[in-house]
Order: C-alpha cells, then structure tokens, then sequence
C-alpha cells in the first residue's frame, strides 16, 4: 500500500473514532503533500510520489521537534519566572502525541553511533572524501533516516 494510501486510511479511522488530534494532523499533512506546485506541474509533475509524501512527513517531524525544543524553552522560562506552566505541559502533551503519531509513518531513523558508523565506513573507504561528498553519500543510501544537522556535524568533526 502506498503511503499516501495508508495515510488515508488512518485519517478516516481516526475520524470514525473521534479522534480529532490524528485526524487533523493526518489532514494537513494529507493536505501538503498532495499539492502540486505551479513549478512542479510545469516540470510534468501530476502525480504524488512516495518519496514526495515521505519528505513532507519529514518537515511535519522536523517541526514538531522544533517545537518540542521551544516548548521546553519556554517552560524553563516561565518556571524561572514563577509563572504558571500548565498551558505549556498541555501544549507539550499535544505536541508530544503529534510526533508519536508522525513517527509511526517514517522510516526508522537511525541512531547516532549508526550515523556515525555509516560516515566512518564511508570515510575509511573514500580517504579524499569531503563534507560534501559524505553528505551526497548518506542521502542517496538513507534518505529520510538521519538528522541532516547531526549528520554534517559528525561529518565535520
């Protein structure tokens, strides 16, 4: 079944269930992934791919831990200031549920000793090899599977 497919399902299940939070997530993301931009459409793109629903998925996790991050930040701040926090813990809570949600559909990402693994492998059988060609490397064998900014930083060290 094709992810998009799979999306689908799970949005009208959620639905018939009432479960509001998974329903509005699955549609928007439903939603983003299958537009077809003008540049797109010129290029003779009229059909969603996996790899298109699966980076659109990528930018839904990428942001919600961006926003688990500002969340923790922000309670931090308000606990330092004596102020109340429980808006925040209910916002973290749904945010929480959202990446939860998100990451049943992704693929496995990788650890971070398996990140370093592969550039390490990488490395010992391209000695000459750059930033560059190791970032070129990690996308064509693990696309979707590793953090772009953990991977350029162990690629630089």
């Amino acid at each position: 079944m094709a992810l998009l497919d799979e999306l689908r399902a799970d949005q009208l299940a959620a639905r018939k269930l009432n479960d509001r939070l998974k329903a509005d997530l699955l549609t928007t993301l439903i939603g983003e992934a299958t537009q077809i931009t003008t540049e797109e459409f010129k290029r003779g793109v009229t059909e969603v791919t996996d790899e298109k629903v699966a980076a659109t998925l990528a930018k839904f996790l990428k942001n919600t831990k961006l926003t688990l991050e500002n969340l923790a930040s922000e309670r931090a701040r308000l606990i330092e200031a004596g102020s109340d926090v429980s808006k925040v813990d209910q916002r973290t809570k749904g945010a929480e549920t959202e990446l939860a949600i998100l990451s049943s559909y992704g693929p496995q990402q990788m650890t971070d000793s398996e990140l370093r693994e592969a550039i390490n492998d990488f490395r010992a059988n391209n000695p000459d090899a750059n930033v560059g060609t190791i970032m070129a490397h990690l996308k064509a064998s693990f696309s979707g599977r590793y953090d772009g900014k953990a991977a350029s930083a162990l690629a630089r060290g």
